[in-house]
């Protein structure tokens, strides 16, 4: 077995520490969004804006003169060239706006429920700290083998869980980067309903109608059977963040968990609940920090003439 060296490695969680200055300037970028948002509403989403940039952004693609597979590998090509990524950190880039809703609060990816951004932020630094300060201390023992100290890294995250879901759990891609950090999959999730899911794929449970009590439903996160998920909130917003990472992300996700995907259940949730305000609002401001748009927000009549088939081949 490999142990640690005499040397005490890199602590991981630190790349998430934020200094006191650090932490003033996000919050006071929120504060600013918040009121950009309370005083226009079109600084949260502007129609005729980005109907100009849809434009422009799309302008290579023709979607009527696209058989399936053409219009997968020119919206692949489109997105990953576009694709400007940022590293993994939702205090950062998630909580301030990008997740913002229109009122300036955040909401609960799979239960809905409402959350303050200042709370949430505040959580997440306290929770990146405990999470260094608890693999720093583990990173002194060298009596430590990787596998085990891998086992206790799994084991902090645990138990320390961000407010932040990763809608392609990042166990399916080895939480590599870029996947880690694109923001297209990104939402803020109570740590309860982020535990819950954990990293099972979605189902639709015939039996399951939201907001009904049972004991696999928890906190309204949705119900867990099987090693199944079927959320309470937000189906089609998961569904598109789910569809535009098989796009820009073909043969990433690992095999094993590939073939969980229900791709015809995606569409179906896809077309069942139609695109927000919240989400091209998310779409823009997302183009406006990674450089890339998610299609099913900016076409969603034509999510059946994309071969969502090719992202495993």
């Amino acid at each position: 077995m490999t142990k640690n060296n005499s040397s005490i490695p890199e602590n991981e969680f630190s790349t998430l520490v934020m200094s006191e200055n650090e932490q003033i300037e996000i919050l006071n970028k929120l504060n600013k969004n918040k009121g950009i948002i309370e005083n226009d509403s079109k600084k949260y989403f502007d129609e005729d804006a980005a109907k100009n940039i849809i434009a422009s952004y799309y302008k290579t693609i023709n979607f009527n003169q696209l058989k399936p597979n053409e219009s997968f590998k020119a919206l692949h090509f489109l997105i990953e060239s576009t694709h400007k990524p940022v590293k993994y950190n939702p205090t950062q880039y998630l909580y301030n706006w990008v997740d913002l809703q229109e009122d300036g609060n955040l909401k609960s990816i799979y239960s809905g429920n409402i959350r303050n951004p200042e709370e949430v932020i505040a959580e997440d630094i306290e929770i990146i700290t405990k999470r260094k300060n608890e693999l720093d201390s583990l990173l002194t023992n060298h009596s430590l083998t990787e596998n085990e100290l891998e086992t206790h890294k799994k084991r902090i995250e645990e138990n320390h869980k961000l407010n932040c879901e990763h809608v392609v759990p990042q166990s399916w891609f080895h939480k590599q980067e870029p996947m880690r950090g694109d923001l297209h999959h990104l939402f803020a999730c109570d740590p309860v309903c982020n535990s819950m899911r954990s990293n099972y794929p979605y189902h639709d449970f015939p039996d399951y109608e939201g907001g009904i009590e049972l004991e696999s439903i928890r906190q309204k996160c949705g119900k867990l059977e099987e090693s199944l998920f079927e959320p309470e909130y937000a189906k089609g917003i998961v569904a598109r963040a789910t569809l535009y990472f098989l796009l820009r992300y073909p043969d990433k996700i690992t095999n094993e968990k590939e073939k969980n995907i229900d791709i015809e259940l995606l569409l179906k949730w896809h077309e069942q609940y139609p695109v927000s305000i919240y989400e091209k609002h998310r779409n823009q401001s997302i183009q406006d920090t990674q450089g890339n748009r998610n299609p099913l927000i900016d076409f969603p009549q034509y999510g059946r003439n994309i071969d969502f088939s090719l992202s495993s081949s």
